[in-house]
Formats: C-alpha cells, structure tokens, sequence
C-alpha cells in the first residue's frame, strides 16, 4: 500500500465534533506562502458558547491523544467477541491509563494540564488531515524520554511535491492572544537554537507507531527522515501552533444574534493578526520556517484549564 493511503488509514473522522466547534477561513496572501492562519470558536446556543460541552468533547479524545496505535487495537481486539463486560473494561482501562498518562507527563514537565495538546491533536487531524505518527505523551511517560520537546508530531504526504509534510506542535494557552503568540514563537525559536528538530526526527524515526504497516510504507516513511537518503531533501517541516486564549463573547440582548455579533469581532480581531503576524514571526529569526496556526478564543483560560482537569479526574493537589 503506498505512503500516502497509509497515513490516511491513520486518521481519525472529527466530523461529529462539528456541533461544538466552528471553523473560519481567511485569505492570508498578505503572510507569504509559508504561513496560515486558521480559527476555530466554541459554537454558540441560546446566546452563550456550549463551553461545557466542547470541554467534554476535548476530554473524549484523551485515549486517541495519549496512547499509541497498538495500545488501542489491542483494545479493539477485545471489544470485538460480543462480550459487553470484557469489551466495558477494556475501555475503562483504556481511558484510565489514557488520564494517568496525561497527568503524569503534565506533573513531570512542571505545566498545568489545559488540554491544549488534545485541541491541536484533534485540529491537526481534522483541518489539516495529518494524522498523528507518534504519541509523544505515551513516550514522556513510558520510554523515560525527556519532556520537553514538541507537543505532537504529525504527517501528512504531498502528492503533487512527492513531499512528506511533518508538523511540530505547538500549543500555547494565554490569556491574550498576544501572549500566546510570543510564548509560542519564543518556545519555537530556542527549539530550533537547541537542535530541537534533530532530536524529534530520532524519536520518530525510533517510535513511529506504524505497526500495522507494510515494509514497503515504512522504508518510504523513515527514507523522508533518514539524512543520508535522498527523500528526505523532500521533507517539509512546519510548526503548527495552536493559540488558545481568551475573548469577552459580547453579550447580546438578543440571544438569536449573539453568535453572529461575536463572529464579526472575531473576522476584526483575526484580520488584526494575519496584518501583523509576518512582522512578528520575522522579530524572532523564523523567517524562513512554515506556520500553520489554529486561533481558538475561549471564555476564560483558567476555567477551561480547571474544567479539563476535572474531567480527566486531576487530583486537587
């Protein structure tokens, strides 16, 4: 099977996440050819944004996120014999090693756990149709591999370029959109000053969750990473950054047009960063590096992080 309906059969179909999250496009002709800007908001009911609710949603993809391919198909294996008990416990266990794991790695890299990974997982697959190649949280936590780093490792092919896209993750969770930007941009620049790059390369090319591969997709996909290999002068890496941070969703007496209003201010605030954000990529000596850059406002950062964490059944410590 060739390289690139291998890494489709990766994929994940997000299409019933839909009702939760809405998704803009804008033309960013004015940043050049390496950079896009894309933005998803919490879709609205009654007037006020279905927060809960997409925080649930965010919540449910912990196991896809977390855990390596084969974790899940063993899963799958066991669900499939008809017996709903055997089937129910292997998905509790599943999504408990799933939280744990999460926790884990959050607790060890010193960050609170907002879930912003999970978002730029879900958005990666979903808007750029790049599936996931490795589960670098599984790694942190069970290979005794260092936290820092990206937050996920995704890869798409180009059939036009004969290329093999890779995106590094990026995900940043600020109050301001401002602060978000320069928090990822100066994460991004001192991972590229320390030889960042070289390191995640060895981890995918070492842990590349592909079992079910056959040797001939798996040479096409390593001979993109291998150095020595022509292939790889075919590599596109890009950053994909997802920049959570918060909006005032303006109040509206008229709950039928509240979402409408705060799209308008939303189209206003995302043309102000598409003007500026060349300028501002520049600032920081990564002119010549690709950006795919996913802008989600939320109510209030603390609450989403706070939220999650319930969720995933954080332990208030």
């Amino acid at each position: 099977m060739e390289l690139a309906e291998q890494l489709d059969l990766l994929l994940g179909n997000f299409d019933h996440l839909s009702p939760r999250m809405r998704h803009l496009t804008f033309k960013t002709e004015v940043c050049g050819e390496r950079i896009d800007v894309r933005c998803t908001y919490i879709a609205f009911r009654d007037g006020l944004p279905t927060f809960d609710d997409f925080v649930s949603v965010v919540a449910s993809h912990t196991i896809a996120f977390c855990l390596p391919q084969s974790e899940i198909a063993k899963a799958k294996e066991k669900t499939a014999d008809g017996d709903y008990v055997v089937a129910t416990t292997a998905m509790y266990e599943l999504t408990e090693k799933a939280k744990g794991l999460f926790i884990k790695a959050r607790k060890g890299s010193h960050r609170s756990g907002e879930g912003g990974e999970i978002i730029l997982y879900i958005l990666n697959e979903w808007q750029l149709q790049a599936p996931q190649i490795v589960s670098k949280m599984y790694l942190k936590t069970s290979h005794n591999m260092p936290v820092h780093g990206t937050d996920g490792i995704h890869a798409k092919y180009d059939p036009d370029k004969k290329a093999l896209r890779i995106f590094w993750g990026e995900s940043k969770a600020y109050q301001t959109l401002d602060g978000a930007l320069n928090a990822a941009l100066k994460s991004i620049a001192e991972f590229r000053e320390e030889g960042g790059e070289d390191r995640e390369i060895e981890i995918v090319s070492d842990h590349l969750d592909i079992e079910a591969w056959d040797d001939e997709a798996r040479t096409a996909l390593l001979d993109y990473l291998d150095p020595y290999s022509e292939a790889s002068n075919k590599r596109i890496p890009a950053y994909s950054c997802l920049l959570l941070h918060e909006s005032s969703y303006l109040s509206e007496e008229d709950p039928g047009k509240a979402e409408t209003k705060f799209v308008k201010e939303l189209n206003i605030s995302v043309g102000n960063f598409i003007d500026q954000i060349r300028g501002k990529v520049n600032k920081w000596g990564l002119e010549n590096q690709r950006f795919e850059f996913f802008l989600l406002p939320v109510p209030s950062v603390q609450e989403f992080r706070d939220k999650f964490q319930e969720k995933i059944g954080w332990p208030n410590d």
